[in-house]
């Protein structure tokens, strides 16, 4: 059953907290008695029904039905009117109760002080300064108030003298005074300009007593906001590379920048991590817009170097502060490359002539899909045919016709750097991106993903042992029947992060590249997906010198090792939802099996099939997979059906914790096991709901 006293200090709290107090209301004295209260009351009756005007001298309310309100609740309920009295004037009379006359003067002058920096800061007439002094003059008026506010309300407690009060509600007074203090300046932060927020923050943690609470109710204030931002975030995520970048980057700066200023004010990065994590994914979010449109060959304009710009002044984690770096300096390799190409061409133009720019300025045009470079070339081919040179600015051409260059003879000399000026331009294209249909030796495992060829690029037939050596896969072009193709890049763990352990990393990688398979639209009946990364050794760990960013390469191929069909670009961006994947619980090797720390997303019954949907734990699944723990020591031999299963559910209790709602599955091998003196023999530990209902959420 609540209590009248927390209940009524907490619908009072906030920015109302004098404009509702009762005392306030009907012009009152905060030790008026029945008597006093219920003429109040009476007059007011009366007048009502005669239908004359209400005139009741020191009332605040012009409202006869709020006054006749504030009349019944002081009549009614003696604990709810004690709290009243704690922000209505007191006076100086101290005859009654035995107080100082100062304490009476500081807590009338709070009152005033607080009511007036509440309303100062609602209407928002500041004048020259904002109401900083009242705020001042409150906490600290209300700090001399509270060591003797006890004594005054246990006077109070005695001359009410109702057997609904006690010496308690002065107690309980007392432990809820400082949020009904603070939840004003708090509410204020929250719902106000955020200019004013860190002021008021920063007057909502000095009332007495409040250091602890003021953080909690900030908190449950900007909760609201939290997950607004963390929604949009996700929504907008989504939307990045299936239509133009600028209004989603326009949403991001005129929408959600502007929220994230105020959490900045209500609770800052540095101490609150949910703040700092909303900084780097909003970072990453034009981190991403930025690089789409390098990817569409659009970072010459001036927009990707304004978005990476604008994510550097956000990002707070260094890893994703270091991408948005990396970024930016493959920005201006790109642009420098552009820079290159153009007088490459120029050159090529002044030593071998038109004819010879023209058909490279052609013959790349049909080979790339970037709209900056097409731009380019257009531009070059235009200069070109109004007899300039291809980098002077395009004139439209005039009615004489164009003088041909003349066509000097070539030397050894400089046949010698056509060929090299040849190379010059294909290291121009390879910067660019412009080069898949150049022939390669592929590397998919650098320190870095945007070290390794793009995802989309397509490869020729492999050697057998060819996942020994991903440095050397055979490249291929994509306008021709291949192989296989990088499909993506797949981020293990956060870079710095601790080893997951060989088998779990590779089950993570598995998963994440089978993810992506899905996610492309292709079967897995048809295709495989091989998932390259690093050994323990190079892993980032933060604690050694590695620059490795915890990725996998996928590279997928089909199953019958048939060619794959040409394609005009590489497969494009897809959503990047959770989907399931194929995979099984309990192959020989635990590295072959699905991740700790995944779902199976439908459930086992009393047969487990060779493969099951695995999906992330945020999804819909009926049970989480916890781990793969050992039973049995290579070498030890069959024991018998019932001792196997007695130690697999022992090792997974040990794993398991206890969940209310939730009970465990423990799978354990057969005899079959027992054939290969070398095998390890493990359980596979599965939780579900004890009701075998799906849920949704990764369990602790």
């Amino acid at each position: 059953m609540p209590d009248p006293i927390v209940d009524e200090l907490r619908r009072l709290a906030g920015p109302e907290l004098y404009r509702r107090n009762a005392f306030r209301i009907s012009g009152l004295l905060a030790d008026a008695d029945g008597r006093t209260t219920r003429q109040v009351s009476q007059r007011l009756r009366a007048a009502l029904e005669m239908g004359a005007d209400v005139d009741l001298g020191t009332a605040t309310s012009s409202d006869p039905h709020e006054i006749q309100a504030a009349c019944d609740l002081i009549l009614g309920d003696p604990r709810r009117r004690l709290v009243h009295e704690v922000f209505a004037p007191w006076g100086t009379d101290v005859s009654d109760c035995g107080c100082s006359i100062e304490l009476h003067k500081n807590h009338d002058l709070a009152v005033k002080a607080h009511s007036n920096a509440i309303a100062r800061e609602q209407s928002g007439e500041w004048g020259k300064t904002p109401p900083d002094s009242e705020w001042t003059r409150a906490r600290q008026s209300w700090g001399k108030v509270v060591p003797g506010l006890a004594r005054h309300l246990e006077y109070r407690v005695r001359d009410l003298d109702d057997r609904q009060l006690d010496k308690s509600a002065v107690g309980e007074i007392r432990r809820e005074l400082p949020r009904a203090l603070t939840q004003p300046a708090v509410d204020l932060a929250v719902s106000g300009p955020t200019t004013r927020a860190a002021r008021l923050v920063s007057h909502a943690q000095r009332f007495p007593n409040a250091a602890a609470v003021h953080r909690r109710l900030l908190v449950s204030a900007a909760n609201p906001l939290y997950e607004e931002l963390e929604d949009r975030r996700t929504q907008i995520a989504q939307r990045i590379g299936d239509g133009p970048v600028d209004p989603i980057v326009a949403e991001i700066e005129d929408d959600l920048l502007p929220r994230l200023a105020r959490l900045d004010a209500l609770l800052p990065p540095g101490k609150n991590p949910r703040t700092s994590a909303l900084h780097d994914q909003l970072a990453i979010l034009l981190n991403n817009c930025a690089v789409e449109l390098m990817n569409r060959g659009e970072f010459n304009d001036g927009r990707a170097e304004r978005y990476l710009e604008r994510a550097a002044t956000i990002a707070i984690d260094q890893h994703e502060l270091s991408l948005v770096r990396d970024n930016r300096q493959m920005l201006d390799e790109n642009r420098h490359a552009l820079e290159s190409f153009r007088s490459q061409v120029d050159q090529l133009y002044r030593l071998e002539g038109r004819y010879a720019a023209v058909r490279l300025l052609r013959q790349v045009r049909r080979e790339t899909k970037l709209p900056t470079l097409r731009a380019e070339i257009d531009q070059m081919l235009a200069s070109i045919a109004a007899g300039r040179s291809p980098s002077s600015p395009y004139r439209p051409p005039v009615k004489s016709r164009p003088v041909k260059p003349a066509r000097p003879p070539r030397t050894r000399a400089q046949r010698r750097r056509r060929r090299i000026l040849t190379w010059l331009i294909v290291l121009a294209l390879i910067g660019l991106g412009v080069w898949h249909w150049w022939p390669r030796e592929v590397n998919v495992y650098h320190d870095k993903i945007a070290g390794n060829p793009p995802a989309g690029t397509c490869l020729g037939k492999q050697a057998d042992d060819w996942l020994s050596e991903p440095t050397k896969l055979r490249g291929s072009d994509c306008d021709k029947p291949h192989w296989g193709e990088v499909l993506a890049y797949v981020s293990i763990t956060k870079a710095p992060a601790p080893y997951p352990g060989a088998a779990q990393t590779t089950a993570l990688a598995n998963f994440l590249c089978g993810e992506a398979l899905v996610q492309h639209e292709l079967s897995e009946t048809e295709y495989v997906v091989n998932a390259i990364n690093a050994s323990a050794q190079f892993w980032n760990t933060g604690k050694n010198s590695s620059k490795y960013e915890n990725y996998a390469a996928c590279v997928m191929h089909r199953h019958d090792g048939a060619n794959i069909p040409a394609i005009d670009a590489p497969r494009p961006n897809k959503p990047t939802g959770p989907k399931p994947v194929s995979m099984s619980l309990f192959t020989t090797n635990i590295a072959q099996n699905a991740p700790v720390g995944t779902c199976v997303r439908d459930a086992i019954g009393d047969r487990l099939t060779d493969t099951v949907k695995i999906v992330r734990c945020s999804e819909w699944h009926w049970a989480q997979i916890v781990g793969y723990p050992t039973i049995y020591k290579p070498g030890q031999p069959w024991p018998g059906d019932n001792a196997v299963i007695a130690a697999a559910q022992k090792a997974c209790a040990r794993q398991i914790p206890s969940l209310r709602g939730f009970t465990s599955w423990a799978g354990s091998p057969d005899s079959s096991w027992w054939k290969d003196p070398k095998q390890t023999k493990y359980a596979y530990c599965l939780v579900y709901r004890a009701d075998d209902k799906p849920f949704k959420g990764a369990l602790k």
